[in-house]
């Protein structure tokens, strides 16, 4: 999805209101029967509503599904029960009782407290046929068996006019990395905004940038000189000279903190995926001599004890090291710290009184062509539709993700922007250019989504394979890539079994 800079194009918007107001007091302009305005020419001055080319009233209900838990609070935000004068909830508040009144679809949320729930309800249904669930918006690990099971519609073959997926409404990111074999199960796009809180990107410490003369961030990504050498020169920088402590209440100052996640998004941001979808058929590009010399460069940043504070170094992922790797940044004692977009809602950065701004993810060198970001496989939603959903009600349900993804561009993606920069955290414009780039170029890595491996070895499946490198602090990436790799080239084969029938 190519998110827009609405929060910086406020008054450019109040500007053209104001002369489309002028233009229709003297005739210069008509109006077309979509209610977007017309030039002389005819031409629509913006994109086209696609599923307004047959305006229907259909008087249904359109039931999503969604797990809820305290850690996803945008699980139920987008269908609230009322306003609450939070700008975020009140836009999908307003976008949905617009939708409700327009075209009469009434947009229910049913949750299940477990993702592994959702998924058994929609296999449940499937077997007994009940067919009340429309929609199910679910993080892509979990909602991946569900397309392989060949209980998700083919958003390609669905059979009526009234998904426009090419429209910018829908990530066109999502829709190219997540096509196997011409079948698209899963759909991200301005419907939702879970997939934005879970995308990755590198927060940057202003303050600290000043003190120790490093260069301008925002300069080295705009002249194409940000990436992985870039970065390990500037923590290199930052060497604190004394014993290095992870903890927020002492002296260390860090050049980054990480999580060993991190290893895998800078391998991403270094549009290094491990598969490679280009082709006839994906496969597997780990052992690639591009793949590999980012991983080295990662390696070098992430193993320099010096310099990077990994939190999994310091004890165990559920000891809390992730609260004090954000504690840590928070407090000013580290320049740079990758994370999902989600952390500036969370008290650390909340509360912050550093002046902090938001980066894409490095690239491997100056050769890349564009900064590619990475989602989090485990947070980031998507929406699909069970197989079982069938004639008028398949027809409705489509129609109503066409509303959800338009009217959500336009309600409520404003606000989210606004939100975003303005919770203190970026309210310079290129913070705001740099959550543009972000969004406009993110990477859906099949051997993340999929998790290949897992259940044909008793060792970590794909998502976990740099982790488990890192963790055991090892650069041999070929010798460990080439014993794991037919566990891994068999579950793949499965899936590609699986998009074939």
């Amino acid at each position: 999805m190519t998110k827009k800079i609405f929060a910086l194009m406020l008054a450019a918007v109040l500007m053209l209101s104001a002369l489309l107001l002028a233009s229709c007091g003297n005739g210069s302009e008509s109006s077309g029967a979509s209610g977007e305005s017309s030039s002389g020419d005819g031409e629509s001055s913006q994109p086209a509503r696609g599923f307004l080319n047959e305006e229907k009233v259909w008087n249904t209900d359109v039931n999503v599904l969604v797990y809820a838990t305290d850690s996803h609070p945008f699980s139920t935000i987008i269908i609230p029960d009322e306003m609450n004068n939070e700008p975020i909830n009140d836009a999908f508040y307003n976008r949905n009782d617009f939708i409700r009144e327009k075209y009469g679809l009434n947009l229910n949320l049913v949750t299940r407290p477990d993702p592994g729930d959702v998924v058994s309800l929609i296999r449940t249904n499937h077997e007994s046929g009940v067919k009340d669930i429309n929609v199910i918006s679910l993080p892509l690990t979990y909602i991946s068996t569900l397309g392989v099971e060949g209980l998700l519609h083919d958003f390609n073959s669905v059979g009526n006019e009234y998904l426009h997926l090419d429209q910018p409404w829908w990530d066109q990111s999502a829709r190219r990395d997540l096509t196997l074999n011409g079948k698209l199960w899963f759909l991200a796009g301005d419907a939702i905004i879970e997939d934005d809180e879970a995308t990755w990107a590198m927060y940057f410490n202003k303050d600290l940038i000043t003190s120790y003369g490093l260069e301008n961030p925002y300069e080295l990504v705009n002249t194409n000189k940000w990436n992985l050498d870039k970065l390990y020169e500037m923590c290199k920088s930052v060497q604190y000279g004394g014993a290095m402590e992870f903890d927020p209440s002492a002296n260390s100052v860090w050049g980054i903190v990480t999580q060993c996640y991190d290893c895998y998004a800078l391998m991403l941001g270094a549009n290094q995926p491990m598969v490679d979808t280009s082709g006839e058929e994906p496969k597997f590009r780990v052992d690639t001599e591009a793949n590999v010399a980012a991983f080295e460069d990662v390696m070098k940043l992430m193993l320099d004890s010096d310099i990077c504070g990994v939190a999994e170094f310091y004890g165990a992922w559920n000891s809390g090291v992730y609260d004090k790797k954000r504690q840590i940044f928070a407090a000013g004692k580290s320049v740079f710290m990758p994370g999902m977009i989600s952390v500036v809602s969370g008290d650390e950065l909340r509360n912050a009184e550093i002046h902090y701004g938001i980066l894409p993810m490095p690239k491997a060198d100056e050769f890349q062509d564009d900064y590619t970001t990475s989602v989090q496989c485990y947070w980031c939603q998507v929406m699909a539709v069970p197989a079982n959903v069938v004639g008028t009600d398949l027809e409705a349900t489509c129609y109503a993700l066409e509303a959800m993804a338009y009217y959500g561009m336009e309600k409520v993606t404003p606000e989210y922007y606004n939100r975003t920069l303005s919770l203190k955290r970026f309210p310079d414009a290129e913070s705001a250019e740099m959550l543009d780039l972000i969004f406009r170029n993110r990477t859906f890595d099949l051997a993340g989504i999929f998790d290949f491996g897992t259940v044909n070895d008793n060792g970590a499946g794909t998502l976990y394979f740099y982790t488990t490198l890192l963790g055991s602090k090892t650069t041999d990436i070929i010798s460990n890539w080439e014993s794991r790799v037919s566990s891994f080239q068999y579950a793949l084969d499965d899936l590609l079994t699986a998009v074939s029938d």
